[in-house]
């Protein structure tokens, strides 16, 4: 399904709105993301935040294949989106409908771009996600691959089998790995910009810089004042 075709929750005329941020492992954007959180929850809105594979339904299944190596590129993407679906039909639907802001940690983009670099057929891909409207406003936290990995190794010693995209043999080395695995995945991003309407934010710049875009951002294009909590 083209992403033209689909439409935005405002669109659909539900009350809450939605807010996506999408970028590379690495390039902070759940960290701005939570900050986001933390400056509209300061001002007594009503905001709910959600983050990608985190469905209790199928969150504990996807870990232990994980291990194991079990999942084909197909199966790493039907698992993600019956992951998603859950979380859309219980979480995201029912508190759009209730007026909230609802922020996510990665929305349907993430597959689009993760699942197409392993293999998958772009259009089958976004076939299985054909059921989701769009957000309100998606984030894009652009980074450069070097500044990613850096901030993936100030946090830890190592970086993970998956972000990595050791599954696909693209190399040995698993920092290597890291740069080619991720610079695809960017590739894809960069090719939904204009597609989907991203909100481009250079995620090289120090965190308080990029903070103060995206509220900035997000000011002027919601009407805050109409997702207060009932005052008491």
């Amino acid at each position: 399904m083209a992403g033209t075709m689909r439409k935005r929750f405002s669109e659909l005329n539900f009350p809450g709105r939605l807010i996506a941020v999408e970028g590379l492992d690495g390039s902070g954007k759940s960290t701005q993301i939570r900050l986001l959180q933390r400056w509209l929850e300061l001002q007594g809105l009503k905001v709910f935040f959600s983050e990608w594979n985190s469905s209790e339904l199928v969150k504990s299944a996807t870990s232990k294949a994980k291990k194991m190596e079990l999942l084909t590129p197909t199966t790493f993407s039907l698992i993600h989106a019956t992951d998603f679906a859950d979380r859309y039909e219980r979480q995201l639907v029912p508190l759009l409908r209730a007026g909230y802001i609802v922020l996510c940690d990665r929305y349907i983009f993430t597959a689009f771009a993760r699942d197409v670099v392993r293999g998958c057929a772009a259009e089958w891909v976004r076939g299985l996600y054909g059921f989701a409207a769009l957000p309100d406003l998606t984030f894009f936290f652009k980074a450069r691959l070097e500044v990613s990995l850096q901030r993936i190794l100030d946090h830890r010693q190592q970086l993970k089998y998956f972000e990595a995209g050791m599954d696909m043999k693209l190399s040995p080395d698993i920092h290597e790995s890291f740069r080619i695995f991720q610079g695809k995945i960017l590739d894809q991003y960069l090719a939904m910009i204009d597609e989907y309407g991203f909100l481009v934010v250079d995620a090289n710049q120090p965190i308080e810089t990029q903070q103060s875009v995206v509220r900035e951002m997000v000011a002027a294009r919601l009407n805050l004042d109409a997702f207060a909590l009932p005052r008491t």
